[in-house]
């Protein structure tokens, strides 16, 4: 039932069909086969924004993931920081306590 229809509108192979027509800014009347500079220009034009779109596109999430990559370094880089701080810390406190130790036992 649907392809009998559409035959019915595009019965004629020559002739657009309305909305076709209208998608290509031309005329009901322009024919298929003629390939006017218009529909040529109109066509590259939005296959060129399309690339440049999908470009930019692909630019942003390169910079973005490498933005991402970045901080997961930083964010490693400030852990380990804190890490070394606190083994240096109870290290610190340890030596401490060593030391007084060492004292009390040659008190003895």
């Amino acid at each position: 039932m649907v392809r009998r229809r559409q035959q019915n509108i595009n019965g004629d192979p020559i002739n657009l069909g309305g909305q076709e027509a209208g998608l290509l800014g031309e005329d009901t009347g322009t024919q298929t086969g003629d390939i006017t500079s218009t529909k040529v220009e109109l066509i590259s034009s939005m296959v060129l924004t399309i690339g440049y779109s999908l470009a930019t596109l692909s630019n942003i999430l390169a910079l973005q993931e490498e933005e991402a990559n970045e901080q997961t370094r930083t964010s490693d880089a400030q852990n380990q920081h804190v890490l070394y701080r606190q083994m240096h810390k109870h290290l610190s406190h340890l030596n401490n306590r060593l030391d007084s130790i060492e004292r009390k036992l040659n008190r003895y």
